[in-house]
């Protein structure tokens, strides 16, 4: 029973201790961030700016488009993650397109004070195009 009741005491201090460097963000150290741009024929950005001394967080976005003459696929990209992310999009020859991407596990930038860019290519004459990203810098 004493080792028993020693192994429990054991387990409870080193758990304690572990809690202790835990790192959980505060909701004084986050502040939210978006991003939102227009265009026409050219390629669109929407990016979220980094700051001194803090990582930048992307944790969605959201493409839409009306008025391309022709169908046209293109490949989104979002990056400053580390990695180039990419995301096809079709503009569409009538009626509305629409890709909206959430990231549960909001991605982090490659770097502290790192801007994250969403970029839409051109999708050709006639296109009204609008792109919208979110997130936190912590």
């Amino acid at each position: 029973m004493r080792k028993l009741v020693a192994a429990l005491l054991a387990f409870l201090l080193a758990n304690a201790a572990l809690a202790q460097t835990l790192v959980v963000p505060s909701q004084t150290n986050i502040k939210q961030i978006q991003a939102s741009a227009t265009g026409t024929t050219g390629s669109v950005t929407a990016t979220l700016t980094g700051a001194a001394g803090q990582w930048t967080n992307i944790c969605g976005f959201i493409v839409t488009s009306a008025g391309t003459s022709a169908a046209t696929a293109v490949n989104v990209t979002v990056t400053g993650t580390g990695t180039t992310l990419n995301f096809t999009y079709n503009f569409v020859s009538s009626g509305q397109g629409v890709l909206g991407v959430a990231l549960p596990a909001c991605l982090q930038s490659s770097a502290v004070n790192t801007n994250i860019v969403v970029t839409v290519p051109g999708g050709g004459t006639g296109t009204t195009v609008a792109v919208t990203a979110w997130g936190y810098l912590s």
